[in-house]
């Protein structure tokens, strides 16, 4: 969007003095641009969208105390002469002292940028090691005493009061195998390690046809798209293709024909409203957003609707890739393929399985825990810029067996909550109730161990978060166990808590300029209070790879003998939505996709049935 104006981008290639906006498009646009940061490009300044003048241009909006439209004063005041004078809208903006300023579209870009742009970012704005490193030693040039010539000064660090050591800081590297990984009874070779999607695509779980479950598919169709049949089969095929526990029918069980926006959400409200709805329902959406933009806006608002009855839904975006005229068969392919692969992960097939550390007792609870934080945005009424409530998530896992085997459906429960912002980290009561609830639906009452790893926890606020979180589970798991008329208590079951950082600085060079590797174990760093080390669970082709920080808050010692370096980095292999390896374990990944998903709902998530989602990974 920083290429182009809003002008540019409301005309969408018409004569922008010619262009006429019907009530509709008026109130779309309104939606998705009031309260959204701008950039004037004559001064480079950002603003927050207050409102949209369709009845205004820049030749007939007069400037409040001065005689001269506004197409006049940029003229003679800021020496721009508009090429669409007569061009409407004009976009308000909140200026100081909760005033108004009005400008002419065209002087006004947004503040996102293109997504073809998007993609190319890890070309553009990465470093390689071997350049990063380079410039680390050139920056040091200019940081050692006297190495700046300037009058009384000894270099930029002394006159600060520091000194800077000539010595690099040299640590270990231990380079972790790849866990076991295996589908359907195939192990993935090591040389696929960093990407197993082309096994996977062939794998088939051999589940009987009569003890399978069919799909009432319900395809909501844009429109626009043409062939949708034709699409329908290929997912169709490629779901049945895997022989698991979900198949879907020969034909959708319905079909909607969605528009954009209100007709996009309004025919499925109708539909859900009105109709008697069959079980094993899922939703298959074909969306095409609207021209110019990367992602529906109707998206989050069917989620949240399609959430109140614990419905499943897929949605197949055709900006990304137009699968009803596909210039290249095979890239249609490989994302039909990775679209089948979620339908069955959402309906809760382990599609993969990891094998973790024998030395974990089973069964064993896995529990993940993010925080989404909103981004703030311009409130009319207050006149300021706010921050939307955050939502916490937490996911529990259930691992009865080191048998894949026995492990071919997951055992996954989650719960979200809405925290004000500045609220987000004492989550003990969310992280009690989700973990007894998920103990109860499966039917799990004395679990042997309890791993936690716990996200968005900064230095500082480790010992007070781990106090408040770790009692609060400790006591969800002793109530889960305990039996009626039973006079001694059960064992306390061992818990570890873990932290995983990922926003930090600290990254791992060799001196030679190659890559670090995936997989790489770093322990020789330690923290003034907890044991830490370091994983690099991704090893990016354009960019230096950024290690996740792993501190141990705590770990009882019955859990000694499980290396919760190995333990993490196999579940970093785990997670559904990506066949690779990931920087953190599948459960706090999952727990990110959730709040994530909750959080940019009206609601902020809290009308998600989390009770009829079971057992599925629905917000994948």
């Amino acid at each position: 969007m920083r290429t182009k104006s809003l002008l540019d981008v409301f005309c969408m290639g018409q004569h922008p003095e010619k262009m006429k906006y019907d009530v509709r498009t008026q109130a779309a646009l309104k939606r998705k641009w009031v309260t959204e940061v701008v950039i004037a490009t004559y001064d480079k300044r950002c603003y927050s969208v207050i409102d949209l003048l369709f009845d205004k241009s820049p030749a007939t909006l007069p400037v409040k105390g001065l005689e001269m439209s506004h197409a006049e004063y940029f003229e003679q005041r800021k020496n721009i002469t508009l090429k669409y004078p007569n061009a409407c809208p004009i976009v308000v903006v909140s200026g100081r002292n909760n005033s108004q300023i009005y400008l002419p579209a065209e002087i006004v870009c947004g503040n996102e940028l293109d997504p073809q742009l998007k993609m190319k970012l890890p070309l553009i704005a990465s470093f390689t090691p071997q350049v990063r490193y380079e410039g680390i030693e050139e920056m040091r040039k200019y940081l050692t005493p006297g190495a700046q010539k300037t009058r009384g000064g000894g270099g930029l660090l002394t006159s600060l009061g520091f000194g800077l050591a000539n010595a690099l800081i040299k640590v270990n590297v231990t380079k972790l195998e790849l866990p076991v990984i295996s589908a359907a009874g195939v192990t993935v070779p090591a040389h696929m390690g960093g990407m197993w999607a082309p096994m996977i695509s062939k794998a088939n779980y051999n589940v009987n046809p009569k003890q399978a479950l069919q799909l009432n598919v319900v395809l909501v169709c844009h429109r626009s798209i043409r062939n949708d049949s034709t699409i329908y089969n290929s997912i169709r095929d490629m779901v049945n293709g895997h022989g698991a526990k979900y198949r879907m029918g020969d034909k959708p069980f319905a079909r909607l024909e969605a528009g954009d926006r209100e007709g996009h959400w309004g025919i499925i409200e109708k539909y859900f409203g009105g109709s008697k709805i069959p079980n094993n329902v899922m939703v298959l959406d074909f969306s095409r957003p609207p021209r110019g933009q990367s992602s529906d806006p109707a998206y989050s608002v069917v989620k949240n609707m399609l959430g109140k009855g614990g419905y499943v839904s897929q949605f197949v975006n055709f900006a990304t890739y137009d699968h009803s005229n596909p210039r290249d068969e095979k890239r249609s392919k490989i994302i039909l393929s990775g679209v089948s692969r979620q339908i069955l992960s959402k309906c809760g097939v382990r599609v993969w399985w990891v094998n973790i550390p024998r030395s974990l007792p089973l069964p064993a609870v896995f529990v993940g825990v993010d925080v989404y934080h909103a981004p703030r945005k311009f409130d009319p009424k207050a006149g300021k810029r706010l921050a939307k409530e955050s939502v916490a998530a937490v996911i529990v896992q259930i691992i009865r067996s080191h048998v894949p085997a026995q492990n071919s459906m997951v055992e996954i429960y989650c719960e979200t909550e809405r925290r004000l912002a500045g609220k987000e980290m004492e989550l003990g009561s969310i992280m009690s109730r989700t973990v007894s609830n998920a103990l109860k639906a499966f039917n799990m009452p004395t679990p042997k161990s309890c791993y936690i790893w716990r996200d968005g926890v900064g230095d500082s606020a480790i010992a007070q978060v781990a106090s408040q979180e770790i009692p609060a589970v400790r006591a969800a798991l002793a109530n889960t166990g305990k039996v009626v008329g039973q006079a001694k208590a059960p064992a306390p079951v061992p818990l570890a808590y873990v932290v995983c950082q990922k926003r930090i600085n600290t990254k791992f060079l060799t001196q030679t300029g190659d890559k670090v590797p995936c997989g790489a174990l770093v322990t020789d760093l330690q923290g003034a209070d907890y044991k830490t080390f370091y994983i690099n669970g991704t090893s990016p082709p354009y960019s230096t790879p950024k290690p996740v920080r792993f501190i141990m808050a705590q770990r009882d010692p019955l859990l000694a003998s499980v290396s919760p370096s190995q333990l993490s980095w196999a579940l970093m292999h785990d997670y559904p939505n990506w066949t690779g390896p990931i920087k953190v374990p599948a459960p706090v990944q999952l727990a990110h996709k959730l709040a994530e998903l909750a959080g940019n709902m009206e609601d902020c998530g809290s009308s998600l049935n989390h009770e009829k989602y079971t057992g599925k990974i629905y917000f994948l």
